[in-house]
């Protein structure tokens, strides 16, 4: 009896020549990188055109986790240097794995499921935009060029939450007030989306023509 063929992994099978078999069919090709971006892509203009935080979320952390594994543990991609951390300072497997568990929750209830109809689960919002924050830093780093949606939404975010979140930054005085200018310090998660709409639009309209 022969022995069984081995389950193909993901790069094995996306190199099987499926279009060129199919001719007949569209196939749309992209890399990672491809993917990366068109995801994060889409989380901003879901969270700031549509307001529909739970479908960006859900885009944001698939792509964070496509870099993730592309990154081999480089610092500043998603949770690397979470996990770089908690491997210096000493903490327990058992803890670690529940502090993992817990941080990627959100993203695992959104895309598994039980045979419970009745389980409801609460989603931060500020747990939502520094995931999709998180996504655009790790992009930043893996590939550099940021796309008009996540430059727009980078900057945004560094001055909606510039004090909860870098109250030690050493330029924090200058930052917090090119983040008043702008009208960002103290709004409604609304209001952060009216002025992203129209930020974008004006990115868009900036953009060379194709």
């Amino acid at each position: 009896m022969g022995r069984r063929k081995s389950k193909l992994s993901l790069d094995e099978r996306a190199a099987l020549p499926v279009a060129q078999d199919n001719p007949h069919i569209e196939y749309l090709r992209l890399s990672r990188r491809d993917i990366c971006e068109t995801e994060i892509n889409s989380a901003v203009r879901l969270f700031l055109l549509d307001e529909d935080p739970i479908s960006a979320h859900l885009l944001a952390s698939a792509a964070t986790e496509i870099m993730s594994a592309l990154s081999k543990g480089q610092s500043g991609v998603g949770l690397n240097d979470v996990r770089a951390f908690t491997k210096e300072v000493g903490v327990a497997a058992d803890l670690e794995e529940e502090l993992f568990s817990s941080l990627q929750h959100p993203y695992n209830f959104l895309k598994h499921s039980s045979s419970d109809f009745s389980v409801e689960n609460d989603f931060s919002v500020d747990y939502i935009v520094m995931g999709l924050y998180t996504a655009i830093h790790s992009y930043k780093i893996l590939f550099e060029n940021l796309s008009p949606e996540m430059r727009v939404f980078y900057r945004m975010v560094t001055a909606w939450r510039l004090c909860e979140w870098w109250p030690e930054d050493p330029h924090f005085p200058e930052k917090l007030q090119a983040a008043r200018q702008v009208g960002l310090t103290d709004v409604s998660r609304e209001e952060f989306c009216e002025v992203g709409r129209r930020l974008l639009q004006r990115e868009w309209d900036a953009e060379p023509a194709q």
